[in-house]
């Protein structure tokens, strides 16, 4: 069975995962029904489509997973940014998300260049 747990990119979308709730945690209440639950299932759908992308035999199917959780780390990413333009958000955990953003993006695809999982 091919796991996801050993990669590198699906380690960094699970830390995103975790600095996404902690910063939305810090927005108002009322964002609490629009903006928390969509920037968080943005976060989660980058570390499942890498997970699931990676179980796929076919490069074919990788690719449309891997194209999606890019995808989705580019939502999660401009919704970030916007917040910060709308309300004081700690600057530590966005830089966090800056980081993990520049470092999951793209390396699904080079994955699939390099012919690894």
């Amino acid at each position: 069975m091919n796991t996801h747990h050993h990669l590198e990119v699906w380690q960094d979308a699970r830390r995103l995962v975790r600095i996404i709730y902690r910063l939305t945690d810090g927005l108002p209440s009322a964002e609490r029904f629009v903006v928390v639950p969509q920037v968080r299932r943005a976060a989660w759908s980058v570390h499942n489509n890498i997970a699931e992308g990676n179980a796929k035999l076919g490069r074919r199917e990788m690719r449309r997973f891997f194209d999606i959780a890019i995808g989705s780390l580019t939502e999660g990413d401009a919704m970030v940014a916007t917040l910060g333009d709308l309300y004081s958000l700690d600057a530590q955990l966005v830089a966090a998300v800056a980081n993990l953003r520049g470092s999951i993006n793209g390396r699904p695809f080079a994955m699939l260049r390099a012919g690894r999982r």
